[in-house]
Formats: C-alpha cells, sequence, structure tokens
C-alpha cells in the first residue's frame, strides 16, 4: 500500500504518515502520494472526498479534501514517484482565477498530456470515447518542490513560482496571508531551449543495421546519442516513430545516450523501413524545442539451411558445407564450441578435438544478418570397419574374390601382388572382387591384402591367401559298386508304389577330394546320394515308379571326386534288378482266445506279421504246409481285434486277415455236474483197496459252445480223466483203489472243463468223500450140522453169512446182533458131507471160511 503523508500549509508541519488507503484532512494541506503519477488511471471529486483509482486497481479516498460548496478547500493533491519526482494534481474547478483566462495561450484551458510535461508515461487526457467515470478532474503539472503550495506570512517568493509552468494558462497563483488561491500573477517566459549544438543521433538497429528472423519476432533495442542538451532543458524527452507507432525513449544523460526497446513486428511491418527519431526539450516554462534524426535499416529474416556435417572420426578435422559466408559454430560433446565462417565454396573445417565413438557433434549457421539455421547433427564413429577375406582354393587362375565388411558404405581395395584393384562393396555386409579383374595367377598360394575406409576415414584391413590349383583327385584304387536294390534285388508291389533306397560301396576316397557326389540315373531321372565316408557307404531314395518304368531294369551310378580347388574326376558302376509286384492271398487267422498262441495258414514261405490290439507285432514265416504260429501276449481281451499280413519274398504284402479274440470261456450256468457215491456204500474196502474203483458221476447241460468237455478227478494228488457220455449225461473213470486209500482227506476232487474253438475254457467241480474199511471179520463158527436141522452158528453181528452146501449151493443170512444166525438144511445132506460159511462186513471185506462137518446119526 503506499505511503500518503499530510502537510500543514500553515504550519509546515507533517501531520499525518501512513501506509494504506484513505486519510481525512483536518486543516488546509498539501496531501503527499508517495505514488508515481504514471501509475495513477484517474482522479475524480466525489462529494467532500478526492478519490485517487490507481491501476493496479487499488483506490486512495482521501477525507475531506472538498468544502461542502462547489469551490474546492483549500488543500492541494501531490505525486511523488521513486526518484523524487512531484506532479501536482491540479482540480480543475480552481482554474478561476482571472489572471489564468486572460493568458494568451490558447491551450491553457485545455488538458495537458503529462508526457508532453515529463517524458514518461503519466496519465493522460482521456479521448471522447471514453466512460464519462474515467475522465479525470484534474491536470498534471510537473513541480520541483511542495513548497508554492504552502502558506507564506512573509509573502509570495517569486523564485519559487519561476519554476513551476502553468498547465492550464497563466501561472500558479500563490499567496500569502492563508489564501492558496492569490490572484497576483508573474509574467510567463515564452522562450524555447535553444538546440543549437545539440548532438542527436539513430544508431545502426542492431550491430548491422539489418533487421533478422529472430529479432523480428522479438523486441529490438533501439539506442542513439544524445549530447549537448540545452541547459534550460527542465525535461527531455526523445521519441522514435516506426510504422505509424510512437515510443519514448529512456534518456542517460550522463551517458548522452537514449535507448528504447520496440517490437520487431513493428519494424518489419513499417512501409519505408525508416526510424523516425526527435528530441524534445521543454523548460521549466512548459517551451520546447526538438532535434530529428532517421535510421534506415533492411530485412533478412530468411534463415541459412543447416550446415552439412562430413562423416566425423576420432582425430580427423570435422569438415563440412554451409552457406558461404555464414559462421559456422561447432558444439562438441562437452558442450564446448568452435566457429568458423564457411568460405566462398561453403566448406569450412575446425579442429577435431579426440573424439569417441559414440559422441555426437552439432553444427548451426548463422547468415550476416545473424539468422540462425537449425541444427545439423553427426556421430563420431571411431571404430575402423571390420573387413575380412577368407583363404580361397581355387583351379581359376583369375578369380573372383569375395569377403565381408561390417560397414555398407565403405570404401574397398584388394591388393594382390602390390596392385591394388578396387572392389565392390555390396551393401549387404559382402564385398566382391569380379572374376577375370585379377591377371591370370600361377599355381600356388598368393597372398591378397583387403582394405575397407569408412566414409569418416577409418581404415580396417585383413589378409588373405589365395591357392591356385588345377589337378583333378586321382581315382586309382577307389572301390565304388552298386548294392542289389532291396534285399532281394526284386522290386514288389509297395516298394513300386513308394520310394526305395538304393544303397551301395565307396572306399578309398582320393585323399585330395574335398567333396564327394555320388548319382544314379533311374528312368532318365538323376538322383544325388548321401555319402557316408566313415562307413564308405552311399545311400539315395529313389522314387519305385521310376524303377518299375525304367526299360533296361538297370542302375546306372556314378560318384564324382572334386578337390577344394573345383577339379573333378569321377568312377561309374551299374546294377541290375526284377519286377515282382503280385501280393499272396491274406492269411486265415483261427480262433483266437486270450492266452493261447495265435496260429493260422498263409502263402508257404511268406512272412506273417501279426499285429495285436496294442499296436505290438511279431513275425513268423508260414512253414512248407502254409501254418504258423506266434505267441499270445496275455493282454487280450473279448472283442480285441488281430490281424496278419503275408509277405512274399519279393515284398508283397497281402491284404490283412483278421480275427475277432473270444477271450470268453463257455457259460456254466445250469450244468448238472456231481460225482456219484464211491461204491455201493461209499466205503473202500480191502478187495476194492487192492484193485480198481470205478467211479462215476452226472454231467447234464453241457455249454452250447463247447467244443471239448474233458471231466477229470483228483484222488491222493493223482489226475485222471473221466470218459463222458454227453447222450447219458454221465462219466465214467477208473481209479486204483490204493489211491483211494492212500489219500489223505478221503475225498474225490472232480472238475468238468468246458472249451470252445478259441481255447478258452470254464469249469464245474464237485467233490465226493468216502470211508475205508478193509478188516474181514472173523470166519463164522458153525454149529455142529446134521442132515434135518437148520444150520446156525454165530459171526460178525451185521455181517453177511454165506453157507455153501456141499453141491454147491448156498444161502446167506445177515448175523443178528448177538452174532447168531440160521440157515435152512436142505435136508439132502448125508453124513460127511462139509458144508462152509463165509462171513462178509458191511463194507465188502470177506471172511475166511467156517467149516462145519455133517453127522447124521
Amino acid at each position: 500500500m503506499p505511503e500518503i503523508q499530510i502537510i500543514a500549509k500553515d504550519s509546515h508541519k507533517t501531520l499525518v504518515t501512513t501506509e494504506g488507503t484513505s486519510a481525512k484532512l483536518s486543516e488546509a494541506s498539501v496531501v503527499l502520494v508517495k505514488v508515481a503519477a504514471s501509475d495513477v488511471l484517474v482522479v475524480n471529486r466525489e462529494g467532500t472526498n478526492a478519490v485517487i483509482r490507481l491501476k493496479n486497481g487499488e483506490t486512495i479516498v482521501i477525507e475531506g479534501f472538498f468544502s461542502g460548496t462547489a469551490e474546492p478547500k483549500d488543500n492541494s493533491l501531490v505525486f511523488q514517484d521513486e526518484n523524487g519526482q512531484l506532479i501536482w494534481a491540479k482540480f480543475k474547478d480552481a482554474e478561476n482565477d482571472a489572471d489564468a483566462d486572460s493568458d494568451a495561450d490558447a491551450d491553457a484551458d485545455s488538458d495537458v498530456e503529462p508526457q508532453a510535461l515529463l517524458g514518461e508515461d503519466l496519465p493522460a487526457a482521456l479521448p471522447a470515447e471514453a466512460p464519462q467515470e474515467l475522465v479525470s478532474d484534474v491536470i498534471y503539472q510537473p513541480i520541483s518542490s511542495i513548497e508554492p503550495l504552502l502558506y507564506h506570512d512573509a509573502g509570495v517568493n517569486p523564485w519559487l513560482w519561476a519554476a513551476i509552468p502553468l498547465v492550464a494558462g497563466g501561472i500558479i497563483a500563490a499567496a500569502s496571508n492563508h489564501d492558496s488561491n492569490d490572484d497576483s500573477s508573474v509574467p510567463a517566459d515564452t522562450t524555447p531551449p535553444s538546440t543549437d549544438g545539440v548532438t542527436f543521433s539513430v544508431d545502426p538497429v542492431t550491430s548491422d543495421n539489418v533487421i533478422n528472423a529472430s529479432e523480428a519476432s522479438g523486441n529490438v533495442t533501439i539506442t542513439g546519442v544524445l549530447k549537448n542538451i540545452p541547459a534550460d532543458a527542465a525535461n527531455t524527452a526523445v521519441t522514435v516513430v516506426i510504422n505509424g507507432v510512437t515510443y519514448n525513449a529512456t534518456v542517460d544523460k550522463a551517458a548522452g545516450t537514449w535507448t528504447v526497446s520496440v517490437p520487431g513486428s513493428g519494424l518489419v511491418a513499417d512501409a519505408d523501413k525508416t526510424i523516425d527519431a526527435k528530441v524534445t526539450f521543454t523548460d521549466a516554462a512548459g517551451n520546447s524545442s526538438s532535434v530529428n534524426d532517421t535510421q534506415t535499416y533492411t530485412l533478412d529474416t530468411t534463415a541459412p539451411n543447416a550446415p552439412v556435417i562430413d562423416p566425423v572420426n576420432g582425430t580427423d578435422p570435422i569438415t563440412g558445407t554451409a552457406e558461404p559466408g555464414s559462421t559456422v559454430t561447432v558444439t562438441y560433446p562437452d558442450g564446448s564450441t568452435k566457429t568458423v565462417v564457411a568460405g566462398p565454396d561453403g566448406t569450412w573445417t575446425v579442429p577435431n578435438p579426440g573424439l569417441n565413438d559414440g559422441d555426437e557433434v552439432t553444427a548451426v549457421a548463422t547468415d550476416p544478418a545473424g539468422n540462425t539455421s537449425g541444427p545439423a547433427t553427426a556421430v563420431v564413429d571411431a571404430v575402423a570397419p571390420t573387413v575380412a577375406l577368407d583363404d580361397v582354393l581355387t583351379n581359376d587362375s583369375t578369380p573372383a574374390l569375395t569377403g565381408t565388411v561390417n560397414d555398407p558404405t565403405a570404401t574397398v581395395v584388394v591388393n594382390v601382388d602390390g596392385v591394388d584393384y578396387p572392389a565392390v562393396n555390396n551393401g549387404d555386409g559382402t564385398w566382391t572382387l569380379a572374376d577375370n579383374t585379377l591377371p591370370a595367377l600361377t599355381d600356388g598360394p598368393h597372398t591378397i591384402t583387403v582394405t575397407a575406409t569408412d566414409a569418416a576415414g577409418n581404415v580396417g584391413t585383413d589378409t588373405g591367401v589365395v591357392t591356385v590349383d588345377t589337378a583333378a583327385p586321382n581315382t586309382a584304387g577307389v572301390t565304388f559298386t552298386v548294392d542289389s536294390v532291396t534285399s532281394d534285388n526284386v522290386i514288389n508291389a509297395s516298394e513300386a508304389s513308394g520310394n526305395v533306397t538304393v544303397t551301395g560301396v565307396l572306399k578309398n576316397v582320393p585323399a585330395d577330394t574335398a567333396n564327394t557326389v555320388v548319382t544314379v540315373v533311374i528312368n532318365g531321372q538323376t538322383y544325388t546320394a548321401t555319402v557316408d565316408s566313415t562307413a564308405g557307404t552311399w545311400t539315395v531314395s529313389v522314387p519305385g515308379s521310376d524303377l518299375t518304368a525304367d526299360a533296361d531294369k538297370t542302375i546306372d551310378a556314378k560318384v564324382t571326386f572334386t578337390d577344394a580347388a573345383g577339379n573333378s574326376s569321377s568312377v561309374n558302376d551299374t546294377q541290375t534288378y526284377t519286377i515282382d509286384t503280385t501280393a499272396p492271398d491274406a492269411p486265415v487267422i483261427n480262433p483266437v482266445n486270450g492266452t493261447d498262441p495265435i496260429t493260422g495258414t498263409a502263402e508257404p514261405g511268406s512272412t506273417v506279421t501279426v499285429t495285436y490290439p496294442d499296436g505290438s507285432t511279431t513275425t513268423v514265416v508260414a512253414g512248407p504246409g502254409g501254418t504258423w504260429t506266434v505267441p499270445n501276449p496275455g493282454n487280450l481281451v473279448d472283442g480285441d481285434e488281430v490281424t496278419a499280413i503275408a509277405t512274399d519274398p519279393a515284398g508283397n504284402p497281402s491284404l490283412p486277415g483278421t480275427a475277432i479274440v473270444d477271450a470268453v470261456g463257455p457259460n456254466t450256468d445250469g450244468v448238472n455236474f456231481t460225482v456219484d457215491s464211491v461204491t455201493a456204500d461209499n466205503v473202500i474196502n480191502a478187495s476194492e483197496a487192492s484193485g480198481n474203483v470205478t467211479v462215476t458221476g452226472v454231467l447234464k447241460n453241457v455249454p452250447a459252445d463247447a467244443a471239448n468237455t474233458v471231466v477229470t478227478v483228483v484222488i491222493n494228488g493223482q489226475t485222471y480223466t473221466a470218459t463222458v457220455d454227453s447222450t447219458a449225461g454221465t462219466w465214467t473213470v477208473s481209479v486204483p483203489g490204493s489211491d483211494l486209500t492212500a489219500d489223505a482227506d478221503k475225498t474225490i476232487d472232480a472238475k468238468v472243463t468246458f472249451t470252445d474253438a478259441a481255447g478258452n475254457s470254464s469249469s464245474v467241480n464237485d467233490t465226493q468223500t468216502y470211508t475205508i474199511d478193509t478188516t474181514a471179520p472173523d470166519a463164522p463158527v458153525i454149529n455142529p450140522v446134521n442132515g434135518t436141522d437148520p444150520i446156525t452158528g454165530t459171526a460178525e453181528p451185521g455181517s453177511t453169512v454165506t453157507v455153501t452146501y456141499p453141491d454147491g449151493t448156498t444161502a446167506t443170512v445177515v448175523a443178528g446182533t448177538d452174532g447168531s444166525w440160521s440157515v435152512p438144511n436142505p435136508g439132502n445132506l448125508v453124513d460127511g458131507d462139509t458144508v462152509t460159511a463165509t462171513a462178509t462186513d458191511p463194507a465188502g471185506n470177506t471172511s475166511l471160511p467156517g467149516t462145519g462137518t455133517v453127522s447124521a446119526d
């Protein structure tokens, strides 16, 4: 906020010093506002207050500046800038002084623009069209002191007024007796400052008096000389007019110069390209005089093209081209620069500070007008190109040469036996010296040097040896043959429809052979084989169709040996063959189960290949009768498919024979299988134990798919096979009684096994337990026998007693529980006859005979 100082006109004392935007007056005062008049927008009277509006938007209110009448109270308003310059803001209402009205100055009653008074940007009279509220109520007058605005009891000091020019006509009335509106006056000074001896000129615009593009787009400082200013000049103002616009300069009296900044666009737009300058001297009375000068200039706003920087390496001077006469500024990677003026032909050069590969160098060209081009950039290439030449062995005495170079623009030169030959850089990483460029070289080695020079001047070299060799490999001692075509030298149908591998022997290859190629010609077609030099063999796959189509059924083979220099020699051989493309019939596969060997028939001598369901195979050669058999893998399941193909000796395969695996045995549901009792009583007696015993059983409802039915019995660890009577539904087997007696658990284990056509089996089991009794009873006792009474006796209780009469007839009786028995007497017995009796126990064991003699007495 500005500083406000209130000074009493009567006592000349400072009543108030404050910083703010308002102050209030209590007596006639000079209000000194510490603001430059150039910062004031407008000053108005509003009621009894003086209102000051600044350009920065602030408003300062001086309360009580006016009385309640139209005439102002006796107060004065003065602005003071930071340099101490005082400007009196005189309210127009106070200009009613008669002397002022009678002033001869026609402009006395008009507002005077403060620029004309001070040469600086003070508030000016506003144009008529400005809003009414911005019309200022004051006119401005520069003063050197506020002293004249104060009251002086001793009267007026005339010397003060001589330095205070009138703004609005007449002189300022300085009153005593407490009246600052005194009507007394002093005659005006009307003589302007003399310009004799004044030096005033405009310097050239810029250093070359040419406006360049940079200056045209910015501000340009216009300077000039101003010396010998008139002594009575209270104010000196320098103005320049460019393109119709007036600009105020700053004057440095001590230096005798003036300066003003103007838009470059105005200089460009000015029609006559002339600066019109004027200096105006104004004395304290407001009289002025002036001196004029002009300065013409030209325009050049076209920048030169960017310089061209030649390829840069790490040591050689940096060169290039630019607009002739332009100043080229080269900036090195460290930020340092070097300048040089491009010659009449546009070339320029600057030192190389010792750059590194990958560094960046820039250059700009500035023409004499100061227009600067865009920058040109070059990346330092401090690495020499890599060029290579492999050693060459050739049979050409004027060979073409080639190699590699990692710079597609490098110049490549080949030196042979001291002579340089320009080569072609192909731009793809290779270089070439055309065939027959070199003179004819003698057999043997020749040292060759190749040099590559890149655009930056870096040089790379390499050395190689070219050896000329014109002698072909010697084929003496070479073994080269064609093997039989296929194993049997017969082409079968499969081979005829596919590819056939033709092989042969190749040994004792010449030592100097660099490349060996075997070719075969079949049916007019040439095929290249693969050579296995280690194994001493060669192989080639050829179409079987060519073999069958070949007219003479002969393979014509040739091996060609080529040495490293390209010389070649060859050896030939042939192989004849026959054709057999008729396939055998498909094999017949017998029924297959999940476990038994797989069998069948095929063309005798053919190879049968059986394929299992998992894809694995086994092969067998069909016998003279055509039969064959292969193992069953054991993992076949019901429904699997087994195929078999027969391949004849020529290799022709048949169509496949197929069999579906039957791995399920016959269904035993409903089968009736039992073992009968062993003997009638299921007891083995001594007689049975010493002979054979027939074991029988029942077998009914045999499965329909049973191709074979076998009944076995196991007794005492021995297996016996029974005879089956499928019609009767029985089975029978004779077994040793000794096994029955020796069997540990006295159990017959019987099993019937049904086997279908595929060999699958299922079975049903049954058992029969039995007992052993091989001890014979004691011989019966026959009581005395007569010719008539029943014959009686005793025997083992329950045993069957058989009595044999003398005529051989017999009678049987079972001994009672007490062992007694009785049979009829036949009545024909005579004295001396013999009667015998044997006892047979329930197991069938028979005792020795008991004997009785008939007594008829």
